[in-house]
């Protein structure tokens, strides 16, 4: 547990126990057969346990937005269940980040807000105030640095100089996209 954020011990917990439950109750064939291949899944890829819990992604309601960056960039829905818990239309993050430097993990927080807020109103934008939040728990915080790290990144970002949300701009989905493939992975494997 100690390899999990503090904010999600408890919730990664309880889809945990969840996951026990479901293996221990009596379950029709299929989904007994469903069961052996978790079983088989290393002890480190804990993502089918928490897909198990959840409802899916429901690809028929999400935005039109969403959809076109999907097809655009090659992004699944499999990658989208293995960043964030799904029941219904909310979206807990479960996604952990790779990147040690604070400059690249504050810029990808701020994608996988966008991406979250995407998934919900078709707007691929964040709220610095929630990035930095984010960046605080997730220990990657740097005050010396946090706006130059987007002045840096301004790229992948519009109206960053403007109060508000603040928007992705081409480059920003693109490398978004390329976030989502590197802690989600390619999305093909069953």
């Amino acid at each position: 547990m100690k390899s999990v954020p503090e904010p999600l011990q408890l919730r990664t917990l309880e889809l945990l126990l969840q996951d026990a439950l479901n293996r221990t109750g009596k379950k029709p064939k299929q989904e007994e057969s469903d069961t052996t291949e978790r079983d088989e899944t290393p002890a480190t890829d804990r993502t089918p346990a928490r897909r198990a819990a959840g409802s899916g992604l429901d690809t028929g309601t999400l935005p039109m937005r969403v959809k076109a960056f999907m097809k655009k960039h090659k992004v699944t829905a499999k990658q989208f269940e293995t960043l964030f818990h799904i029941e219904g239309r909310e979206y807990e993050p479960i996604w952990t980040l790779k990147a040690t430097k604070f400059s690249v993990t504050q810029v990808q927080i701020a994608f996988l807000q966008s991406l979250r807020r995407a998934l919900t109103s078709g707007e691929f934008s964040f709220d610095r105030e929630q990035v930095r939040t984010e960046c605080k728990n997730k220990n990657s915080y740097d005050a010396a640095n946090f706006k130059a790290n987007f002045q840096n990144s301004q790229k992948y970002f519009s109206s960053l100089d403007k109060e508000g949300l603040i928007s992705l701009t081409d480059e920003g989905m693109k490398a978004l996209a390329k976030t989502v493939t590197e802690l989600a992975g390619a999305g093909d494997a069953k």
